[in-house]
């Protein structure tokens, strides 16, 4: 195991052991009085949401909802109030919109959690209740633990679903279970990278509880972080108007899940392949996760994508001698 991998299995197992922790502050929460969610972020932090408010929406009456920060500081949702509960998340803490929009809950009288890599950052002493990943790599994985651990909690003892303990355990095997992934995945992302290095324009698709994956990937990973255009497009969404832009030069990266959302990117794989062969398909059913029954798998997608992606994501950096942390304008000018 490769010393970025022990760092990314303690950020994971951190993040598990938060879990007395959200359950009691759900559990207070709820006490409190809790009539609705909202998921707010902007970029990664917002992403990383998106399975928590699906999860939500096929198992919960539960009203929620999910915004950009930004929108939602400007919009005056009717449903938002003082039993509404805000969740979201700022790995620098310092997130403008996103303290702005804990601000705003905060005046209506509502409950907040954040979760943030840093413990003295402006968000952690914002918001309510707070969980710090302390994670030098994974902070996007542990922060989706630690969403997993609060949404399963607050249906449970809104008596919404009654399979917590199970999620519970699932999600303990994960810091081992997503290394191991990472590591089978090596292989393809070393393709990828190779194969793609001098590509400028990149097309990534997804839906369900891959959405996420698919947008973060292409505007967190591909335009933030390597300067490339890419456009995440969504798999329900391609046959209405995206589709016209494939040819044999197009290169989609397909994420296939197995949640509800599978038969959208079927559809798009059974299309595209006939126009191009350019196609990068990260099938989830393809890597073990170990612990985790068939019955939860579909819930368990977004990990598997987004150590998968993490792999494709450093492979193409070092090929293309472009790191990561390399910045143009974010943290560095005006804006």
């Amino acid at each position: 195991m490769t010393d970025n991998f022990k760092d990314y299995r303690e950020a994971l197992l951190n993040a598990v052991g938060q879990g007395d922790k959200t359950s009691a502050t759900v559990e207070k929460l709820v006490q409190n009085g809790v009539e609705n969610v909202f998921f707010v972020g902007c970029g990664g932090s917002l992403a990383v949401m998106y399975p928590a408010w699906y999860i939500m929406q096929e198992l919960s009456d539960i009203p929620s909802f999910i915004f950009n920060a930004g929108e939602f500081n400007k919009l005056t949702h009717k449903k938002f109030g003082k039993n509404s509960l805000v969740i979201t998340a700022s790995y620098s803490g310092t997130t403008p919109e996103t303290i702005e929009a804990v601000n705003i809950a905060k005046s209506k009288g509502a409950a907040t959690i954040g979760f943030t890599g840093k413990m003295e950052s402006p968000l952690s002493k914002a918001v309510d209740n707070v969980f710090v990943n302390n994670a030098k790599v994974g902070a996007t994985d542990a922060n989706l633990i630690m969403l997993y651990q609060i949404v399963f909690k607050l249906m449970k003892e809104m008596k919404d679903y009654d399979r917590y303990e199970d999620i519970a355990k699932c999600l303990n095997t994960l810091p081992d279970s997503l290394v191991g992934i990472k590591e089978s995945a090596e292989e393809a992302a070393k393709k990828f990278a190779e194969t793609y290095k001098n590509e400028k324009i990149f097309y990534t698709l997804g839906a369900g509880l891959g959405w996420g994956e698919a947008y973060a990937f292409a505007i967190c990973i591909l335009e933030e972080m390597q300067w490339l255009t890419a456009q995440p497009i969504h798999a329900g969404e391609y046959f209405h108007g995206p589709f016209e832009v494939v040819d044999e030069n197009a290169n989609l990266i397909i994420l296939k899940g197995e949640d509800f959302s599978r038969p959208l990117i079927d559809r798009v794989i059974d299309f595209s392949k006939k126009y191009t062969d350019r196609l990068v398909i990260i099938d989830t059913k393809q890597y073990p996760l170990p612990g985790v029954s068939e019955a939860y798998r579909g819930y368990f997608t977004p990990f598997i994508l987004s150590a998968v992606l993490d792999r494709f994501a450093n492979c193409l950096a070092d090929e293309r001698n472009h790191p990561l942390s390399t910045r143009r304008y974010m943290g560095k000018v005006e804006y």
